[in-house]
């Protein structure tokens, strides 16, 4: 448990609840755009999609969205643009590290093959970037990053001795990327694009921290990171508009940092 902490843990459905139906418009725009036009690459994105995790990324953006402006298509795009791209990265690293299972059930590569999860997870990165070819702010955006995790998982591979750096790369400057883009989808002014890019880097941190503890990785260091980059993502809240999506954000930050699966 994190100390120094007052907040009540919520569960993830009481967090999600001012969003709840922009929530379900986007898993009906992300189902309708993950539909392939041949088979067998539409059993395998059906397979994706009926693997889901928490949605956690596209809830970041979606909460960004609303915390400055209202939820619109090009928010929509946003958040199904970063859960396919989420979705690429786990199938690409379940081939790359030979895991056959991914959130209690049988991985793309053990229930398609090597080759066709290479493949499917090509196929979203593609499609991904098709939804927001017309937006080149939030293309540029997610391209930056999603270099920036490549490199982040060959550092990992590699052996390298960094594990801020590494973590960063791999998982916070995605969850950055949710935050900034889903305020850049409401025309947020720049300023607050800063604000709450800053919170999705440290919330995404903090986030791969306590993945490490639960996983029985880098156990030391990220126990001694975690109560700081509580704190501080939380502290950088209080810059942003005091409203119920403010509160959600809050919620979620202290349920990633507590949760226990």
């Amino acid at each position: 448990m994190i100390q120094n902490t007052i907040i009540a843990v919520k569960t993830i459905d009481q967090i999600k609840s001012p969003i709840a139906a922009e929530l379900q418009q986007f898993e009906t725009f992300f189902g309708q755009t993950l539909k392939a036009e041949t088979e067998p690459m539409n059993s395998i994105m059906r397979y994706v999609l009926d693997s889901r995790g928490k949605r956690l990324r596209p809830i970041l953006v979606l909460l960004s969205a609303k915390l400055f402006g209202e939820i619109n298509e090009q928010t929509l795009r946003a958040a199904t643009f970063v859960e396919m791209i989420h979705s690429a990265t786990l199938i690409h690293d379940d081939v790359v590290d030979d895991d056959d299972q991914r959130r209690g059930h049988a991985s793309v590569k053990a229930q398609f093959g090597n080759l066709s999860a290479v493949l499917a997870g090509d196929y979203l990165l593609a499609k991904a970037m098709l939804l927001i070819a017309n937006d080149t702010d939030i293309l540029n955006e997610m391209l930056r990053t999603t270099a920036a995790m490549s490199e982040g998982e060959l550092m990992q591979l590699s052996g390298l001795n960094d594990y801020l750096e590494i973590i960063t790369r791999k998982t916070a400057l995605l969850m950055r990327s949710c935050c900034a883009i889903g305020a850049m989808s409401v025309g947020a002014a720049e300023e607050q694009i800063q604000r709450i890019s800053d919170f999705g880097l440290h919330f995404g941190q903090l986030f791969q921290m306590r993945d490490d503890i639960l996983d029985d990785e880098n156990i030391e260091i990220a126990n001694e990171l975690l109560p700081n980059h509580l704190d501080k993502t939380l502290k950088i809240l209080e810059n942003l508009p005091k409203t119920e999506i403010h509160d959600a954000l809050e919620d979620l930050t202290v349920f990633c940092a507590e949760r226990i699966g």
